[in-house]
């Protein structure tokens, strides 16, 4: 009786065991991130490169390696617009809130008091290139901030917006460039696009591009020139879309809401001339793809 008596105990213990077992493994999601881009003003540069070490999720026990990668993976931003989207990485993770996004950038080296990140340049249309400096982007990485849920043996997409217009910046009169922290988090369950034309046979610009705005945000000195060096034109636009040669273009990962879309206008090689127009009051519902023909309020 007593041998009995210990191996009854022995199958309690095992069986519990086993159920926490299962609970913890039910008690996990899935994650995949890519990441996408919007278009650069100056025309003179052809790439901008990344490369990224790890990813990591801020969550309930804070922060968590999603993926570390045997090799730095490395990313030509600008290769990714209109839609397209960079695959980094699909992981099971534990269940939960979860509310910031990191990437942990190439090894560093410290020039001139900044740190570098060797992975991480611009290239131009003639070869050359610029090191890009991320000051923390391999100690404290580089993040987005956005609210998402994990749920148990539940799948979330995730797309983190780079909008290297606003991202890149020169630092003062140094000639050095920077890669400013200004990362969208954006769940793809909650996201639209917007896709439209405009006719621009009669207007014989170089080139333009579509500013998206929450609703009534935009104001007159967006178009400014910005007294500060590490500061652009249309900072409070939420993406933008360059047209193609066609008129057509593109804003994806669009957010539910009301939105006012600006044009404007650059020569060849970037500079900004002037604005020309803008299509107010586009509503955008989650999910709903959304196709415009724009026949712009002219400006001018």
């Amino acid at each position: 009786m007593k041998l009995l008596g210990k191996l009854f105990t022995v199958l309690i213990v095992a069986s519990v065991f086993v159920a926490c077992s299962e609970d913890n493994e039910s008690a996990k999601g899935r994650v995949s991130i890519s990441i996408t881009d919007a278009p650069i003003d100056d025309a003179n540069v052809s790439a901008v490169f990344i490369s990224i070490n790890s990813v990591e999720l801020k969550g309930p026990d804070g922060w968590t390696t999603l993926d570390s990668f045997e090799e730095p993976v490395s990313i030509d931003l600008l290769s990714y617009q209109n839609g397209e989207v960079y695959f980094l990485t699909d992981e099971v993770i534990d269940a939960g809130s979860y509310s910031e996004v990191r990437l942990m950038l190439d090894i560093q080296e410290r020039v001139n008091g900044i740190q570098q990140n060797e992975g991480c340049y611009i290239e131009y249309k003639d070869g050359s290139t610029q090191p890009l400096f991320v000051p923390s982007g391999g100690q404290s990485g580089y993040k987005a901030k956005g609210d998402f849920d994990i749920t148990a043996g539940g799948v979330v997409a995730l797309t983190l917006d780079f909008d290297v217009r606003k991202a890149v910046v020169e630092s003062g009169s140094s000639g050095k460039f920077i890669l400013k922290p200004t990362l969208r988090l954006i769940a793809n369950q909650e996201a639209s696009m917007i896709t439209g034309s405009f006719d621009q046979e009669d207007g014989g610009f170089s080139k333009i591009i579509v500013f998206a705005y929450a609703d009534d945000t935009f104001t007159g000195s967006e178009t400014d020139e910005p007294d500060d060096d590490d500061e652009v034109r249309f900072s409070n636009a939420i993406t933008s879309s360059a047209l193609t040669e066609e008129g057509g273009f593109t804003l994806a990962f669009m957010e539910s809401g009301t939105y006012d879309l600006y044009f404007a206008s650059y020569d060849e090689n970037g500079e900004f001339i002037e604005l020309i127009g803008s299509s107010n009051d586009v509503e955008v519902e989650a999910g709903v793809n959304l196709s415009l023909e724009i026949s712009l309020s002219l400006l001018n």
